[in-house]
């Protein structure tokens, strides 16, 4: 027989890949999940629309589970190019945005989506591997692959038994459950997310020591960016060349667009520039 797959590639300066994914479930059903093919088309039509990007950008239309299962298996030499991703599904309905983490949830891609994911919907929430909606990612996770595949989903918070929306697996899974609004706002999440994926880079300071910030008209407004505001200095502390943008959203427990506006300003004074690995400014010492 014969398996299709849909598949959208963006090539980027690099061959390091980041995959989308979304599946063709249960015939005659929207939710679940024409809305993930949707909302992941949409964001790579937006990509293509953008300059070339850093990263390889995947997009896979696939039947649920197997299909996933039949790419991983007739492309293995893309794996190990395929440093993250993320799962698309049911997400045009009313329920609340979920972000699920990979198998290995202190991943780089887990640390930059999470952190992102805060400044993104505020009301949404997060959580464990496979604890939220488990599906295809389960297959870019499994043994023998560890592709860090995240998932984002609009489900209410789990419970038993299983029911991530009221009209899960059921007739009334119909286009009426659905909203371009809602979808929209889903696709905006996803493209900030692969925003922020394509920002987190080392932070490399070309300072010595604690900033005289007025000096360069440098100044966060606490009523546009009140985490940045505050955080300030602990911010410029972790600008060494060794700490990546999510790194310090995560110590410092707040977004990444927060950290992004203030080391952008410091980049635009010549005070840092950016790198994809680690850089020791340190003094060497003997």
């Amino acid at each position: 027989g014969t398996l299709k797959v849909g598949e959208v590639i963006l090539p980027g300066e690099s061959e390091q890949t980041f995959v989308l994914v979304a599946h063709l479930c249960h015939p005659a059903m929207v939710n679940d999940d024409l809305t993930g093919v949707v909302v992941g088309l949409e964001v790579m039509r937006h990509l293509l629309a953008q300059p070339k990007p850093y990263y390889t950008y995947r997009f896979l239309i696939v039947p649920e589970t197997i299909g996933s299962v039949a790419y991983l298996s007739h492309n293995e030499a893309l794996i190990p190019k395929m440093v993250g991703g993320l799962f698309l599904e049911m997400l045009g309905n009313d329920s609340p945005h979920a972000l699920q983490f990979s198998f290995q949830p202190k991943s780089r891609v887990d640390r930059c989506l999470a952190s992102a994911f805060k400044g993104l919907d505020p009301a949404g929430y997060s959580g464990p591997y496979r604890k939220i909606v488990p599906n295809d990612e389960r297959q870019f996770n499994a043994p023998g692959v560890r592709v860090p595949m995240l998932s984002l989903s609009r489900v209410e918070k789990p419970s038993y038994p299983p029911q991530p929306y009221r009209e899960y697996h059921s007739s009334l899974d119909t286009p009426q459950i659905v909203t371009q609004a809602r979808l929209e706002a889903s696709r905006d999440v996803v493209l900030g997310l692969l925003q922020a994926w394509e920002r987190d880079q080392y932070i490399v300071n070309h300072f010595k020591g604690e900033v005289f910030l007025s000096g360069y008209g440098i100044w966060i407004d606490y009523r546009v960016n009140p985490e940045g505001s505050l955080r300030l200095f602990e911010i410029m502390e972790r600008c060494d060349g060794e700490h990546t943008i999510s790194e310090i959203a995560q110590e410092l427990e707040i977004s990444f667009q927060s950290v992004w506006e203030v080391v952008s300003l410091f980049h635009e004074k010549g005070l840092v520039s950016f790198a994809r690995s680690p850089v020791n400014t340190a003094p060497r010492r003997e």
